[in-house]
């Protein structure tokens, strides 16, 4: 698993991304992976405590042959994360919509207080994501935020 904490600022989105990418290398996979990081991120700024001043988010990804678990832990906020159908003129709120076209499965753990948002993208052999002993831009394995936002449990496995 990979852990990077930022500041729940949204410029820090692009360093999110960033991040996604020399996690996962340049497969074509990483580009699903970086529009759920994207989404669940900017769901974390936008909608919770994350995004206040001096607010920050955790991204957690974990990676294995078939899958990648995306998970932003927040600082929570006072509205549980659910699926919503805007209207066709509303310039938002279709952020969960895709995150749960996109994953095989996704949910939401903790309260008001801290939160997690995950999510579970699988890939065929076609799209596969290099496998865990491929090298991936310099980073550990374990690399590992230094501070724990939201949920301060190890990562949950479903």
């Amino acid at each position: 698993m990979w852990s990077k904490e930022f500041a729940g600022r949204p410029e820090c989105l692009v360093e999110a991304r960033r991040f996604t990418f020399a996690v996962l290398g340049g497969c074509e996979a990483a580009y699903t992976v970086a529009l759920v990081v994207d989404e669940l991120a900017g769901n974390a700024i936008k909608h919770t405590a994350s995004g206040a001043p001096g607010g920050e988010f955790v991204l957690r990804l974990t990676r294995s042959a078939d899958r990648v678990r995306v998970r932003v832990d927040d600082h929570g906020g006072p509205l549980t994360p659910i699926l919503r159908a805007p209207d066709e003129q509303d310039e938002a709120g279709r952020g969960l919509t895709i995150v749960a076209m996109l994953s095989a499965s996704w949910g939401v753990d903790g309260d008001e207080t801290a939160r997690s948002v995950w999510a579970e993208i699988t890939f065929d052999e076609v799209t596969g994501i290099p496998g865990p002993d491929c090298p991936t831009a310099g980073l550990s394995h374990q690399f590992r935020a230094t501070r724990r936002v939201g949920m301060t449990m190890d990562d949950w496995q479903r």
